[in-house]
């Protein structure tokens, strides 16, 4: 029987055991719906009813002896809700329910108290419920923020920066976000409950790494949440953050939009790297176009909803030659070529199409299926500027598909969930001339083709069930929550790497080395693919115990196991093994702990995660509130993490260092050059000599742990009319960080690196990988939140973030000292001490609206490597800086985002509208990135001058023109 027959059976086998778990324990996952819980005064039996104002879809609760209820499972929107009233009335109020949320609303006696209408029923005119009594740290995002507030790019993972604690990074090769001290790899997304966690590379999401595309098409995104900190059992696979959307549904009427928007070069300025270098502006142009419709096929039963969005973008960047014209001469005469035909203003194209169909069947009130697909096509050429030519770029090919089937069957105490989804992961950067080799003269110019392409293949299907049995009265209201999760993966990992050569050309008299003929070239050479599968196997248990009308208690469990997430079933090679048994043991390498045999390698049995929160009402009218909460989350090890452990066995990146007389250089033989050698061909013929580098070793540890964060949180909420308010404090520790180390450091200087035994056996180096990396993060979140609404005509969002992340090592490669502890704690690259974002909306005279969504910040760290002692282990020093306050003598980033809107009103239903933004509005320069290199006696002092930055990480100041049409 195969690995994977064995351990489908042996996942199937705990699925099992999990239903019977549950058929004793039942409960609900609340990704993407909603509660809402209270008490209907006077009432001891009967039922409160909630039905959608747009669809009809009803859910009922029964009301127990004490007068409480609990709606659970209600997708986000508008409802009307409906008691039993005094003396035989019934009260009705319209509210409108946010994503994941757990609220509270109880029908008192001020409300029964209301004037009835029509005999017998009393109404109540609402709006939002406004969540204060939960414990998680969360903030809900509204349709009518991701509608009205200004964007560069129609991403909506751009608002969850309106969370205190998240990173948004809008940079041009990485949409993406984060918090904590984590990565940005230890984040997920939900979507309609359907994970989109990447599991092949980093990145957390499947299509955002190395990507300027959106995850999902905007117009189908219905709604929010962004959970930053104490989050319930029901989420799983991340250590940090989590986003959960819910998408948009046909209703009982047809509603539609058409949207449009447009800006290019001459409605933007310059970017200060070109202005500081004397270019021109380079060309710029954006189309962002698209579509949606939905509406009834069957009233009160079956609805479709359709949406197609376009991104088009034609970006350029500036190539130029650099160096002396004595050796731009030299490159000319070398390569034959006129560095002219390399300079200019070269377009970098990016297109994309996001698709989304969804179809929803109410066939009763105890039922509802949801059928849905989402593709996202991208094309991107990227990969040149500056030095680096036009003809070197790739075409970064992006392919995600989502499938999704979700049924909820309900009654008017227990409600099932099952569903059953797929999702197709394809990244193929291409090289657009994959038949040149690459000339690199160094400090003038590079180009020919692209040396590597990649085909990055993840396949996920998954199934869940999960199950609620809501008012259970003991000791209180209790609402019982669990499920199960069972996922098989697949992934597919082609790196041709160096497939065409690369060669390398440097200029030193010292070493006889001039730009007629390369110093060294790389070549790869061998089997570029791995294939591996995972079982990935998750069960939860939830109780929220509302224990009075003061205190409420989120006791949850969970646990996660996955078959294969360190190359499970490897077995090391003989002489690996030889290489390994060889080397010094210390206290971080121990032989016996890297070497495979292909059943010593168990799966991580113990990721147990108690998840345990309250919050406390402190009068039971939801004004103060204090809340806080403790939990234990572990998110998974990304495949291509580790799978260097295989692939470098099968592999190899061969080096050739070539001179004029074939003398040695640097203490490596070289090869008397000659002309044949620029082609692959020549190189393969010169590979027989034995003078290729030998490849390196990387081994993993056996007991390597998946990542974890121990989170800590405590704060106060305070309700003021509309306003809410919050102060939370937070307190995380990051451990099992996965990175690799050098194993074959010197055993007496520490320093790296003694590679005579790993040269025996066929290897240029050893590198270990371990789960050493640590974190650790306090912040201090204030936020203020004022829903708009028609009658009040505003509405703000003040979201401040004061936080110190830290870590130890370097990320996946902590190579400058022995073990990431040596490194000590220091700040995390690209985290932000002081972070103050701010937006909102009001309706202005004649119909206008102006909105804002700006952020202030003290400016991202970066990593300074310094090396002005010497480069061996107990010389060099890893710390990070700060950039200079360049905004208002204060901060180091500013972005003002401004929006002027009007709607007019066609044919009683439909609207017209126009907007225009100025993203950016004072053109604040605001740089990402900065030298972090200085050896040889030099000076750091001037790492955070804004004059040594050598990018940006915002465009600048550009108006931006919108249109929509709506029905």
């Amino acid at each position: 029987m195969t690995n994977r027959k064995m351990m489908i059976r042996a996942a199937l086998a705990c699925a099992t055991a999990a239903c019977g778990v549950l058929a004793v324990a039942p409960a609900i996952a609340q990704t993407t719906t909603a509660s809402v819980l209270g008490t209907v005064a006077g009432a001891t039996s009967g039922t409160v009813t909630a039905r959608s104002t747009t669809t009809g879809f009803q859910a009922r609760a029964a009301i127990g002896a004490g007068g409480d209820y609990a709606l659970t499972g209600l997708t986000p929107g508008t409802y009307t809700l409906t008691a039993p009233g005094p003396g035989g009335a019934t009260i009705t109020r319209e509210v409108t329910i946010g994503i994941g949320q757990n609220l509270t609303f109880d029908f008192g006696p001020a409300v029964a108290s209301q004037p009835v209408d029509d005999k017998n029923a009393i109404v109540v005119t609402g709006s939002r419920l406004v969540e204060t009594r939960t414990s998680e740290v969360a903030t809900n995002i509204t349709p009518e923020q991701i509608r009205v507030l200004p964007q560069t790019d129609r991403n909506f993972l751009s608002f969850a920066a309106l969370a205190p604690g998240v990173r948004y990074s809008d940079s041009e090769t990485d949409k993406g976000f984060s918090s904590g001290a984590s990565t940005a790899s230890q984040v997920n997304v939900f979507v309609d409950g359907q994970s989109l966690k990447n599991g092949i590379t980093e990145g957390g999401i499947a299509g955002q790494q190395n990507s300027r595309g959106n995850p999902f098409p905007q117009l189908g995104v219905q709604e929010f949440r962004v959970l930053t900190q104490n989050y319930k059992a029901e989420y799983e696979q991340a250590a940090a953050a989590i986003i959960t959307a819910v998408t948009k549904s046909g209703t009982n009427q047809f509603h539609g939009e058409l949207i449009g928007a447009y800006t290019d070069r001459s409605l933007s300025e310059t970017d200060a790297i070109n202005r500081g270098r004397n270019l021109p502006k380079p060309a710029f142009e954006r189309k962002q176009y698209g579509g949606a419709l939905g509406g009834p096929i069957i009233k009160d039963h079956l609805f479709f909803f359709f949406t197609y969005e376009g991104n088009d973008q034609n970006r350029a960047f500036n190539v130029q030659a650099r160096g002396t014209p004595a050796q731009q001469a030299a490159v000319e005469a070398s390569s034959g070529r006129k560095l002219s035909e390399f300079a200019g203003s070269f377009v970098s194209p990016f297109r994309a199409k996001l698709y989304f169909g969804k179809l929803t069947w109410q066939p009763d009130d105890r039922n509802q299926i949801d059928l849905s697909y989402s593709r996202r096509e991208e094309t991107d050429v990227q990969g040149f500027g500056d030095t680096t030519s036009f003809e070197t770029a790739e075409n970064k090919k992006n392919l995600v598909e989502g499938y999704n089937l979700r049924w909820k069957m309900r009654n008017d105490r227990v409600l099932n969930e099952v569903s059953a989804d797929y999702i197709n992961y394809n990244f193929n950067p291409t090289s657009i001339n994959p038949n040149l080799p690459t000339f690199d003269y160094a400090g003038v110019i590079r180009f020919g083709g692209k040396d590597s392409t990649r085909t990055i293949h993840q396949k996920t299907y998954t199934f869940r069930d999960d199950l609620t049995v809501s008012h259970i009265d003991w000791h209180g209201s209790h609402i019982f929550k669990g499920g199960f999760k069972l996922a098989l993966l697949d992934f597919d990992y082609i790196d041709a790497r160096e497939i065409q050569p690369i060669y390398f050309f440097n200029q030193d008299a010292s070493k006889n080395l001039d730009f007629s003929f390369p110093s060294t070239a790389i070549l790869g050479t061998g089997n570029p693919r791995i294939k591996d599968s995972d079982i990935q196997l998750g069960l939860f248990v939830q109780d929220d115990w509302k224990i009075d009308r003061h205190l409420t208690l989120n006791l949850g469990v969970r646990w996660d196991y996955e078959t294969n997430q360190f190359n499970n079933s490897y077995v090391t090679p003989s002489n690996a093994v030889a290489v390994l048994q060889g080397l010094r043991q210390t206290n971080y390498f121990k032989s016996s702990d890297f070497i495979s045999n292909g059943s010593n390698r168990d799966p991580y049995p113990y990721a147990i995660q108690p998840r345990i929160g309250l919050s406390y009402d402190l009068h039971g009218d939801q004004r103060w509130v204090i809340f806080g909460g403790y939990g234990r989350y572990f998110d998974r090890n990304a495949f291509n993490n580790s799978r260097d452990e295989r692939f470098r066995q099968q592999f190899t990146d061969g080096r050739f260092e070539f001179s004029r007389d074939g003398l040695p250089r640097n203490g490596s033989p070289t090869i008397v050059f000659d002309p044949k050698y620029l082609t692959r061909d020549g190189l393969l013929a010169l590979q027989a000599q034995a003078l290729t580098g030998l490849p390196e070793l990387f081994a993993v540890q056996n007991s390597a742990k998946p990542p974890k964060t121990d989170q800590f949180s405590l704060g106060v909420r305070h309700r003021m009319g509309p306003v809410v308010a919050s102060v939370t404090g937070s307190y995380i520790i990051g451990k099992n960080g996965f990175t690799n180390l050098f194993g074959s450091r010197d055993p007496v200087t520490g320093n790296c690196c003694d590679t005579a035994l790993a040269r025996q056996y066929g290897f240029g180096n050893v590198l270990v990988g371990r789960d050493d990396l640590s974190t650790r993060y306090w912040g201090l979140y204030v936020q203020i939140q004022k829903p708009y609404t028609e009658r009040s005509g505003w509405g703000l969002d003040v979201a401040y973030t004061l936080s110190k992340a830290q870590q130890d090592g370097n990320d996946l490669f902590s190579l400058d000292k022995a073990i990431p502890s040596d490194y000590g704690y220091r700040d995390r690259p690209g985290t932000e001490r002081h972070v103050l974002v701010l937006s909102g909306q009001v309706d202005l005279p004649f119909g206008f609206r102006f909105s804002t969504l700006s952020t202030f910040s003290s400016g991202s760290a970066f990593q300074v490597f310094d090396a002005t002692k010497g480069f061996d282990t107990n010389q060099v020093v890893i710390r990070t800086q700060y950039p200079e306050a360049n905004c208002i003598g204060i901060f180091a980033r500013c972005e003002v985002n401004l929006t002027l809107e009007k709607d007019f009103k066609l044919f009683r239903t439909h609207q017209l509208g126009f907007a225009v933004d100025v993203l950016n509005a004072f053109n604040n320069d605001n740089y990402g990135s900065f030298p972090g290199f200085v050896c040889c006696g030099g000076s750091s002092a001037n790492f955070g001058d804004i004059k040594q930055a050598g990018s940006v990480i915002t465009l600048p100041r550009r108006f931006q023109f919108r249109a929509s049409y709506r029905f």
